[in-house]
């Protein structure tokens, strides 16, 4: 009996080890920066009450005739056109009012400001009025977010691994989020149109976060 025991044991010891498979590990990580935005834009109304339609809708087109005009006078400003309405109201008293919108932007804010001061002067009401992101600056922001949460995700795999006394080998699968702040404008001053502006109003810069996440699944396995 203590001899098969004895082959028995030196059998087992010679056999090979049962491979382990690797561990799979779900990872994700966030990455943000902060970017100044480098476009002011503005969103005016022209609009006038009269007792009939083409009263009121002669006024309005007046009025964006000259709005345009005077954009035209600062190259650095983009302007155009926004809705235009007409409704019909009999209370308190009949009246036919029309409207329409005014767009402007520029990376030359003072520019702006003067124009749309100009605006306020000729009775046109500033509706919205703030800094955001181009296209470019939003894609170059979300660049660098991306590039801090891919260097996040792998510092967090290998971390993940020493405390599971595992090796971290690298991501077999890698998916990266949509940007958080894509589809989002940055908030707009709301302001209330005056009478008679004094001056041109003051809109300043704030810098606004750009996020990008990235998730992977971390291969480890164990050993050196």
């Amino acid at each position: 009996m203590r001899l098969r025991d004895a082959a028995f044991a030196l059998a087992f010891l010679a056999a090979p080890a049962v491979a382990h498979a690797d561990t799979m590990l779900e990872l994700s990580a966030a990455g943000a920066v902060e970017a100044k935005p480098d476009e002011l834009r503005a969103a005016l109304t022209a609009s006038a009450a009269a007792a009939n339609a083409a009263a009121a809708q002669s006024q309005v087109n007046d009025a964006v005739t000259r709005a345009l005009a005077a954009a035209k006078t600062a190259p650095a400003v983009t302007a155009s056109t926004d809705a235009y309405s007409v409704w019909h109201e009999t209370d308190p008293k009949d009246v036919w009012r029309a409207s329409q919108g005014v767009a402007l932007r520029s990376k030359d804010g003072g520019a702006l400001l003067g124009l749309v001061g100009t605006l306020q002067a000729q009775g046109l009401a500033v509706n919205d009025l703030g800094w955001q992101l181009t296209t470019e600056a939003r894609d170059a922001a979300y660049a660098q977010a991306m590039a801090k949460a891919i260097t996040a995700l792998e510092v967090r795999g290998r971390v993940v691994a020493r405390l599971l006394h595992l090796t971290f080998i690298g991501f077999q699968r890698m998916s990266v989020g949509e940007d958080g702040g894509s589809a989002r404008p940055m908030p707009m001053m709301r302001m209330m149109a005056t009478a008679a502006p004094s001056g041109p109003p003051n809109a300043q810069a704030d810098s606004q976060t750009v996020t990008a996440t990235v998730s992977g699944t971390a291969r480890l396995i164990t050993g050196e």
